[in-house]
This record gives structure tokens, C-alpha cells and sequence, in this order.
């Protein structure tokens, strides 16, 4: 025999041993790639649709956040906003009149009526129908206060005063200043 030909039987010996090695690594490396795009095509096209998710997500988070900074009319500080004073007159004839503490249209809290004509002995009663408190204040600052220490409770609160004497009281709410309101004593 040929001395070469016993070292390519080795060879082919070896590489046979080898080529089990290799078909197992092969086979393995297979499984791994196969795996690894079954993955990959799961992802990616999850990923294709991700942008258009997180663009909504972020709309309509943008969108709440809006809504919830905007239309709200009851001022805190700042700027105070301007009532829009009602053109209406009332004139009582009986003892007891009631003027309303509301909320306007325009969003502002306002004395309903604006102006108020009574006879002498007649007592006035203000009811508060806001989600705020009140005073009602005379302008002069001495005729009539129902305090600022303890204000017209929202929700139903009163305040009565029975005016005596003749005269025009302009008053306010200490609390919101723009609200402003006259009782004409004849």
C-alpha cells in the first residue's frame, strides 16, 4: 500500500469525525439563524408601526392636556375679569326683596338685579347661588358689611339687611371687586 494512500484513509477518517462536528455545529448555527429571523420578523414590522402609535399617543395626550388647561372662567389672581352689569331695574313694593349672586354669562359672578329700588323697612336678603363665597359690602364701607371673616357660604348662603332710612347704597363683594350692585332706598 501505498503510503499515501493510508494517510488520505486517515484523512478521510478524520474528516469524516470532523464532518459530524461540522454538521453539528452547521445544524446548530441553522437553528440559531432561523431563530434569530423569526424574531427579527416579528420586530420589524411591529417596528413599522410604531411611529404612527407614538405620534398618536402623543397627539391625544396633547389634546387632554389642552382641554384641561382651557375654558375655565372663575379668575384666581391677576387679571380681574369685567362684569357685565345688567341693565334691569327691580322695584319692591312688600318688606323683603332678594338680590341672587350668580354666575353671568360671560362666566363672571355677578348681583342679580344690578340695581334695586325699595321702600324704606324694607329688608333685602342676598342668596348665594355660586360655587364661591361672598360679601356684600357697601361702598362707603359703613352702612352695611356682611364681613369678609366670615363671607356668604356658596351654595345657598344669605345675607339679609333691613335698609331704615331714604337714600342710594352702592355696594361690592370684598372678595371679588368687580362685582358691584346699587339698592335705591325711597
Amino acid at each position: 500500500m501505498h503510503p499515501l494512500s493510508r494517510r488520505s484513509d486517515l484523512l478521510l477518517m478524520k474528516g469524516l469525525a470532523d464532518g459530524n462536528t461540522l454538521n453539528n455545529n452547521f445544524s446548530e448555527r441553522r437553528k440559531t439563524m432561523l431563530l434569530n429571523k423569526s424574531m427579527m420578523s416579528g420586530i420589524l414590522p411591529a417596528k413599522k408601526h410604531l411611529k404612527p402609535v407614538l405620534f398618536f399617543l402623543v397627539s391625544l395626550s396633547t389634546l387632554v392636556i389642552l382641554a384641561a388647561c382651557g375654558g375655565g372662567s372663575t379668575s384666581t389672581g391677576g387679571t380681574t375679569p369685567t362684569a357685565s352689569t345688567p341693565a334691569a331695574t327691580a322695584t319692591q313694593t312688600g318688606n323683603s326683596q332678594t338680590v341672587m349672586i350668580i354666575t353671568d354669562t360671560s362666566g363672571s359672578f355677578a348681583f342679580s338685579p344690578a340695581s334695586l329700588t325699595i321702600k324704606a323697612g324694607t329688608t333685602v336678603t342676598w342668596k348665594n347661588t355660586t360655587a364661591a363665597s361672598h360679601t356684600v359690602t357697601s361702598d362707603d364701607g359703613k352702612s352695611f358689611d356682611s364681613g369678609a371673616a366670615n363671607p356668604i357660604t356658596p351654595q345657598s348662603g344669605t345675607f339679609s339687611f333691613t335698609f331704615t332710612t331714604a337714600g342710594t347704597f352702592a355696594y361690592h363683594c370684598a372678595i371679588h371687586p368687580y362685582m358691584k350692585a346699587t339698592i335705591i332706598v325711597q
